[in-house]
């Protein structure tokens, strides 16, 4: 058998045999203070710091929190629209579905648009960075009144409740030509995750 063979063979040996026996019988000091681990009160120790898989956790939450939102946001589709109600049973109108989805979430939300305008804090509607959870605030006109209100789902869409189709719809987010003239976003979640935004 050529030697280095030999040698791979002795050092496989003693860790299947002898360091576990080491470990069982407390032999030395050595072993004693491997099997007590780290400490986590020691000199060396970071302060302050989250635990390594935190960021994965928080991630994980992350996607759970948008995915939930959308399908929970979704299940509303085709609702009738109804001025001044927040519920499946009675319809929605666009500031009492906004109200209805967020509210699942932790997040009261005032039954009006232009109220619900002022809440959170707001993302440069020019950033690119819109988030699933956004909450996208509208106009008409050159008015500046805050009088519609929908709910981004990702890939340059939103539902909201729409007063023409008179039903809650997913539509793409209105272009400049469009009567319907988005004016501010707010974010009121903070644990959306980012998604692509296609808005012109």
């Amino acid at each position: 058998m050529p030697r280095a063979l030999r040698l791979l063979t002795v050092l496989v040996l003693q860790a299947v045999f002898v360091a576990p026996a080491m470990a069982q019988q407390g032999a030395g000091p050595l072993a004693a203070l491997l099997s007590r681990g780290a400490n986590p009160d020691g000199p060396f120790a970071r302060r302050g710091m989250a635990p390594a898989t935190s960021g994965a956790a928080s991630a994980v939450s992350s996607v759970s929190v948008s995915d939930s939102l959308v399908r929970r946001a979704r299940e509303q589709l085709g609702r009738r629209y109804r001025f001044a109600a927040a519920s499946p049973d009675r319809g929605f109108d666009c500031s009492g579905l906004v109200k209805y989805v967020l509210g699942a979430f932790g997040v009261d939300l005032p039954h009006n648009a232009a109220r619900i305008a002022k809440v959170g804090n707001p993302v440069p509607a020019d950033s690119g960075a819109l988030k699933v959870g956004d909450l996208l605030m509208f106009g008409r006109g050159r008015s500046s009144r805050i009088s519609h209100v929908g709910i981004y789902v990702g890939d340059g869409k939103m539902i909201h409740a729409s007063t023409s189709q008179r039903r809650v719809v997913e539509t793409k987010i209105p272009t400049k030509t469009s009567s319907l003239k988005l004016r501010s976003i707010r974010r009121v979640l903070r644990d959306s995750t980012t998604a692509r935004s296609s808005t012109e």
